[in-house]
């Protein structure tokens, strides 16, 4: 694979028929290799029609995680067990926390996860209670803000065994690794409109601690290695270095409109 187009945060249930039309073709036309979309598709009762329409028009394979808005309406179990169905029934389409390890060139792969805001950063306990997750995903109905956060807080640490178990096999036979999220692994790659970091209010749950923090393990213990990780959820885009061989980058994007995806060259060192 010499290129792939990284797009993140469409909501195409907030696009019209024509923006999505738009969408689809721009796509289509690219000379890429493949689609990445790092999350916030559609909501939970529309994400797998999106998909099969993306996967029957744009004409190339398409590796995508999903994001929080992905689940509204339903709940994991549900959403997931339709992607599972989904993916069955359409060769093109790569679900990368499950799909394991992709290579991309002879030294270079692509793994995934939806990643979470785990409650681990920031200010938890003062923070609101009335995320739109909370409101909107089926799991958090009638559990009281301390259950909440232990929901948080495993969903989170099972992210961060996924990426653990698929990193460490990756790096065995490759040197670069693109690592595709939707929520970003690290409070300076989560910015707010003013391009500041978030406040300690919201960093709860627009950053996974516990991802963060086994990326930093990693990386410090693979210094000739090196990890590009793509994100989404902030809507607010940001390039971090947080170690030398370790870069954050968060798309922007927004509600209504489609932003240009970017055009990610693959490396190859032979």
């Amino acid at each position: 694979m010499k290129n792939f187009i990284w797009t993140t945060d469409i909501h195409l249930d907030r696009l019209d028929e024509n923006d999505r039309k738009e969408f689809t073709e721009w796509l289509r036309e690219q000379s890429a290799d493949a689609v990445v979309i790092s999350g916030d598709i559609g909501e939970g009762d529309c994400v797998t029609s999106y998909l099969r329409g993306l996967h029957d028009s744009v004409g190339k394979p398409i590796y995508f995680v999903l994001g929080n808005h992905d689940f509204y309406q339903r709940t994991f179990t549900e959403v997931r067990a339709s992607i599972r169905e989904l993916i069955n029934e359409c060769k093109n389409l790569q679900w990368l926390s499950e799909s394991g390890v992709i290579q991309l060139s002879e030294t270079c792969a692509m793994i995934g996860h939806e990643c979470w805001g785990d409650g681990r950063n920031g200010d938890y306990e003062n923070a609101s209670s009335l995320l739109m997750d909370f409101r909107l995903i089926k799991d958090y109905a009638g559990l009281s803000k301390e259950e909440r956060l232990s929901l948080l807080n495993s969903i989170g640490d099972k992210a961060a065994a996924c990426i653990k178990k698929n990193l460490v096999e990756a790096f065995n036979s490759y040197t670069h690794v693109y690592l595709i999220t939707h929520v970003p692994p690290f409070r300076e790659a989560c910015l707010d409109r003013s391009l500041r970091i978030c406040d300690d209010k919201k960093l709860p749950f627009y950053t996974c601690k516990a991802v963060g923090d086994i990326l930093l393990e990693i990386m410090n213990n693979h210094p000739t290695h090196k990890l590009t990780v793509l994100s989404g959820h902030t809507h607010e885009g940001c390039d971090v270095r947080i170690l030398d061989n370790l870069r954050v980058v968060v798309k922007d994007a927004g509600y209504g409109s489609w932003y240009d995806p970017s055009i990610i060259k693959v490396e190859d060192n032979h």
